[in-house]
């Protein structure tokens, strides 16, 4: 029994020796590789860009695992997504407002709300339930750049 257990301890041992773990160039050859940006120290931005390298798009989310906790449900109050808005693309950036007296529409458990301006749109999605959440995710696009 104890040559039979040594045995299996050896293949184990044997198999996780030769196993490599992943380095960046296998997951480059897997995946596309992106880039972030820490704007805050729970928020990340993720820009898309178009042809000539101007950002077209940002796509802001709160992180759900930070150095120190795990944030289940993270989301962003108003005031701290208008914030992180107004550094990212500031009103003199937008242009005029144009956004339609009607901005928000509720789908099964998710609200948007569009703000359009004549240089961007920013699209703010949460959760109706239970009850009206606070922001999840917020993207803003350029109206006239069109991303690669």
């Amino acid at each position: 029994m104890v040559r039979h257990t040594l045995g299996v301890f050896v293949l184990v041992l044997g198999i996780a020796v030769a196993t490599p773990g992943q380095t960046s160039a296998d997951l480059g050859a897997k995946y596309r590789q992106i880039t972030s940006y820490k704007v805050r120290p729970d928020t990340v931005m993720t820009p898309r860009y178009a042809q000539g390298g101007q950002v077209c798009e940002m796509i802001v989310e709160k992180r759900a695992k930070t150095d120190k906790d795990i944030i289940f449900g993270s989301s962003f109050a108003e005031k701290e997504w208008k914030g992180v808005v107004d550094e990212l693309v500031p009103p003199s950036e937008r242009g005029k407002d144009v956004t339609e007296l009607l901005n928000t529409t509720v789908d099964g458990g998710f609200i948007t709300a569009d703000y359009t301006y004549e240089n961007v749109r920013i699209r703010v999605q949460g959760v109706t339930r239970p009850k009206p959440g606070p922001a999840v995710l917020i993207t803003i696009t350029w109206r006239k750049r069109t991303c690669a």
